[in-house]
């Protein structure tokens, strides 16, 4: 595993350090025995653990936002703040007495041009039979030379001015339109009484309530929702994780929740949901981060919704294996990692390794020879060399 760009800089701003302090002792500062003067620490065995720490809200595993585009009245208000609520529970019922009104006199409108356009299609039909039984007629003297040609088409022209269909008299295409169009009207009407009538989409608490009784449902204060919704019962936090460790995040990792109204308690959750694609961090942001959903799965009446609460990921462990701080872990110019571990008679020796996990603080270490208890180089410059002395600090 390569080193980070930050470990990088660290090594090298250390490194510098380093070199000046011996160059001190080779130019004759004061006495000092002889060799480079280094700063270490010791090889340890202990477990170590991987871990993503994250801020975010604390919301409702579901939540809904229920508003009117209606300017009739708040005739009634059903709910308060802190309800719970059922989904399709009645929230407020809008002043509909206008609407109703409207309504029964659209279907009277509705009712009467059903009446006329089927007295209409009647008389058509009627007309329509008289001029079938002319042509008829007609046809039949043509074919004994008792009628002209002319008779003919005129009476078959008449027959075909009647709008029908088989024999069958129809409505016109304009009289169809006028009843579709007072169709849809009541049905309008009828849909937006039924929106008189609040509910809510979804089981969960009443969070917010930005109306009141005589109010216009459409202005609410400061253009909020009538209602505000969440399912409380059920707590997540979406976290954004940064595109750089997005990879080691896992559906079902463990995760350990607090936060300052817990007085240092902690509430169990899980990884429940990774976003397939990431985002900016925020508007002036060019960071990319990936949304990730934790539920709360462990439970304490203190955790309640609206509240900043800190997440922190178990990412990977690693039982009893050798650690090394984060400073004693050196890339080399061809890219290798080592160690600087001083030997007993205060040399250097260089040791290849392969990182393991890494923490804020300590990094795993794999290498032939690395034991526990060793002495390590801290921050090593690339001028220490295999079999250099050193003196150890």
């Amino acid at each position: 595993m390569a080193l980070s760009k930050k470990k990088k800089i660290l090594i090298a701003v250390a490194g510098l350090i380093v070199v000046a302090v011996g160059a001190k002792v080779a130019f004759g500062g004061n006495k000092t025995p002889e060799g480079t003067m280094v700063s270490t620490s010791l090889v340890e065995k202990q477990d170590i653990e991987e871990v993503l720490k994250l801020k975010a809200v604390l919301e409702g595993t579901e939540s809904t936002e229920v508003v009117s585009k209606l300017r009739y009245e708040v005739k009634q208000l059903l709910v308060k703040e802190g309800d719970k609520v059922k989904k399709g529970q009645l929230l407020a019922v809008l002043d509909s007495s206008d609407l109703v009104k409207q309504m029964s006199l659209s279907k009277g409108e509705l009712s009467l041009l059903q009446l006329q356009q089927k007295e209409t299609l009647d008389k058509r039909q009627v007309e329509y039979d008289k001029l079938k039984k002319d042509y008829d007629d007609l046809k039949a003297l043509f074919d004994v030379d008792a009628a002209s040609q002319s008779e003919v088409d005129e009476a078959k022209r008449k027959l075909d001015d009647i709008e029908s269909v088989n024999g069958v008299a129809v409505l016109t295409d304009s009289e169809k339109q006028s009843l579709d169009n007072m169709v849809r009207k009541v049905s309008v009407e009828a849909d937006t009484l039924k929106d008189c009538r609040i509910t809510s989409m979804i089981d969960g608490t009443i969070t917010r309530v930005n109306t009141k009784v005589g109010r216009f449902a459409n202005d609410t204060e400061n253009d909020k929702p009538m209602f505000e919704i969440e399912n409380i019962d059920n707590l997540q936090m979406k976290v954004l994780v940064k595109e750089t460790d997005i990879a080691k995040v896992k559906l079902g990792q463990k995760v350990d929740i607090t936060a300052d109204i817990l007085n240092g308690e902690n509430v169990e959750g899980v990884v429940s949901r990774i976003s397939p694609t990431g985002e900016n961090k925020d508007a002036n942001s060019t960071e990319r981060v990936v949304p990730v959903y934790i539920e709360v799965i462990g439970t304490n009446e203190k955790l309640i919704a609206g509240i900043t609460a800190k997440a922190t990921i178990h990412i990977a462990k690693s039982e009893q294996v050798l650690t090394v701080p984060y400073e004693a872990v050196s890339e080399l110019e061809d890219g290798s990692t080592v160690v600087y571990v001083v030997k007993e008679d205060s040399t250097i020796k260089i040791i290849p390794v392969k990182i393991g996990l890494e923490t804020d603080l300590l990094v795993e270490v794999q290498g032939d020879g690395l034991t526990e208890g060793q002495q390590i180089v801290l921050s090593p410059s690339l001028a220490l060399t295999e079999g250099m002395t050193v003196i150890p600090q």
